[in-house]
């Protein structure tokens, strides 16, 4: 490399802000998971997944930047929660960024193997602060400003930011499962009635914790004890990602479709195969 080449590499912009990871990859639309091994014979949860989920079509190139950590995103605060999706949007734009975009926010969660788990294909031993006992809430306590704080604390549950250094994921994004469940943008994926507000990665009780979980229940106004979030934004050298995968036509799809509008793979499902989507 001659020396004006070092130059201009030595000149690019760093792709993301201190604070941010680069998620650089391709995030499945309609994924399946195959469970090989239950937690008992009477719980409907998974312990472990086959670990070669099937992509049933066309993966999206995504290339962003994505807070490492629930906001404020400093390492050893507490993560900010009871906040409303139009608070966590207005947050991330206060300081030029974006509320991530769900299926962004997956990505950076599953990693490039499209994992269950950001740490891998097993539910447990998890390195994440998940499943602990739920307690109960008072929601009048919750909704009056005068009780407000106190008995938020009485329900947190929830580490300080930086506590589960091994709770991690391929990209460099931590606490992505548990700890606090966070707001999602679903403005660009939402059909019909469905909410442009979703919440993703589960947070401290026993839930399911996925980095595909995702509530589409809860409309931009709602506000929880456990809810939380990070921010997103493009990256700054300018890069835009590469379509790696062929990309099938909606006619192509249709033609294919199973009973439930997805293409049906080819092949087989046996036994164990569940579709991993939204609750």
């Amino acid at each position: 490399m001659s020396l004006a080449s070092v130059d201009v590499v030595a000149a690019l912009p760093t792709a993301c802000p201190e604070g941010m990871a680069l998620v650089d990859g391709d995030f499945c639309p309609a994924l399946e998971y195959e469970c090989i091994r239950f937690v008992d014979s009477t719980a409907p949860s998974c312990a472990e997944y086959a670990r070669k989920p099937e992509c049933r079509y066309n993966p999206v190139s995504k290339r962003f930047c994505i807070d490492r950590h629930e906001w404020p995103n400093r390492v050893g605060e507490r993560p900010k929660v009871f906040v409303t999706w139009y608070e966590a949007q207005a947050t991330c734009e206060s300081v030029g960024k974006r509320l991530c975009e769900r299926s962004e926010w997956t990505l950076a969660c599953e990693g490039p193997k499209r994992a269950p788990y950001p740490h891998g294909w097993e539910r447990n031993p998890s390195p994440c602060n998940v499943g602990r006992a739920p307690i109960d809430f008072e929601v009048e306590d919750l909704t009056d400003p005068r009780t407000r704080a106190a008995e938020l604390e009485r329900l947190w549950q929830a580490d300080v930011i930086g506590s589960h250094p091994n709770c991690v994921s391929p990209f460099g994004v931590f606490d992505m499962v548990g700890n606090v469940d966070e707001w999602t943008d679903n403005s660009a994926e939402a059909r019909g009635e469905e909410q442009i507000s979703t919440l993703n990665g589960g947070y401290w009780g026993p839930v399911r914790n996925t980095c595909r979980l995702t509530t589409k229940t809860h409309g931009p106004d709602f506000n929880f004890y456990q809810i939380g979030f990070r921010c997103c934004t493009d990256p700054r050298d300018g890069i835009r990602p590469a379509l790696r995968q062929p990309h099938q036509p909606q006619w192509e799809l249709d033609e294919h479709a199973g009973p439930d509008g997805w293409p049906v793979p080819t092949g087989e499902r046996g036994p164990g195969v569940e579709q991993i989507g939204s609750t």
